[in-house]
């Protein structure tokens, strides 16, 4: 192993240090050298901005849903609200459930078809912006207990 590190030193030493062409080798492994160093720069750069950019608009979007403000309403727009997204796609029309609104507590009444349902239109009312508490008198017409 010695012996080849050895021989590995002087084939090097020779080669660069030849008195014909010595000096253009060594001048050629300086630009290849600079250049691949130059090279990795900029690759290195470009993937630097690249990675900035992405962090910045994972930071945004984290703002974005950490800090919401909440949307102050009157209990008119808050209901409306309700009616309009509560009540979308859960086959109920504003004739079977009737919402009223109450310093952000809303009261639903009204009849639906399932326990499930019914749990179901809660969650979502409880979801909309502006309501701080949800009070549920709904029957159930079917005598479904799920």
């Amino acid at each position: 192993m010695r012996s080849t590190r050895a021989f590995l030193i002087g084939a090097g030493t020779a080669y660069f240090l030849d008195p014909r062409q010595g000096r253009r080798r060594r001048n050629v492994l300086r630009d290849r050298s600079l250049a691949l160093v130059r090279r990795g720069s900029r690759v290195g750069a470009r993937k630097a901005r690249f990675a900035g950019g992405h962090v910045r608009g994972l930071v945004a979007m984290a703002r974005h849903l950490v800090s919401r403000a909440p949307q102050a309403a009157d209990d008119a727009t808050v209901a409306q609200r309700i009616r309009s997204d509560a009540l979308r796609d859960v086959g109920l029309s504003t004739r079977d459930v009737e919402v009223e609104v109450a310093d952000g507590v809303a009261t639903l009444r009204g009849a639906v078809g399932s326990r499930s349902l019914a749990d179901d239109l809660v969650a979502r009312v409880g979801k909309v912006p502006g309501v701080r508490d949800v009070a549920a008198m709904i029957r159930v017409t079917n005598g479904d207990p799920a």
